[in-house]
């Protein structure tokens, strides 16, 4: 079974790697959601991994904490904070693959497998099969979740169903690592973790 890292050697290695994210803390409002989401961890010092741009206006933010443990925020460019998620195993216990329609992977036209399937689609694929709901889902945005240097290369998905909107990570052999829904900002009383 893959795993999206090493856990082991991978976590103890973020460290080394963190260091060189923090220089790249982006804009005035990757910086912010940055700011709010390593703020609102229990288990300080939390170090920033890496942030993106999620395509909507705010930020995906990874960091660890002083357990090593590996957090999933989402956050807006005025330091609200919509998702807090530890990213500690496949939600899916490696039957991703198993789940995800073997005919969505093959080319209409001649009725035969597609070589090379996009591994975005199979990450989206998994990110529906994990979806509780009975509703269709319609994917709303997508990408690379910028964690390619240091793990197997994921994506995240936004999903919308049911007037829901849901914030998936999954990679492109069908493990799903982390699933929530988006709705309104979380209030922190007291830190994650």
């Amino acid at each position: 079974m893959s795993l999206r890292l090493s856990l082991g050697a991978g976590l103890a290695g973020l460290a080394l790697f963190a260091f060189a994210a923090i220089g790249h803390a982006g804009d005035g409002a990757q910086a912010a959601a940055i700011k709010a989401c390593t703020g609102a961890n229990a288990h300080q010092p939390a170090t920033l991994v890496t942030a993106i741009d999620d395509g909507r206006g705010g930020s995906l933010v990874w960091l660890t904490d002083n357990d090593a443990n590996l957090w999933f925020c989402s956050a807006d460019a005025e330091g609200k904070i919509y998702a807090y998620v530890i990213m500690s195993k496949d939600l899916l216990d490696g039957a991703g693959a198993f789940l995800v329609p073997e005919e969505s992977f093959i080319d209409t036209e001649y009725g035969m497998p597609l070589p090379d399937p996009n591994p975005l689609d199979i990450a989206e694929l998994a990110c529906k099969a994990y979806f509780p709901g009975k509703d269709p889902t319609t994917v709303i945005g997508r990408g690379l979740d910028g964690l390619t240097e240091h793990f197997v290369p994921g994506y995240f998905v936004f999903m919308q169903s049911g007037g829901h909107t849901y914030l998936c990570d999954a990679t492109g052999d069908a493990q799903v690592w982390a699933f929530t829904e988006i709705g309104e900002p979380l209030s922190f009383t007291d830190p994650v973790g």
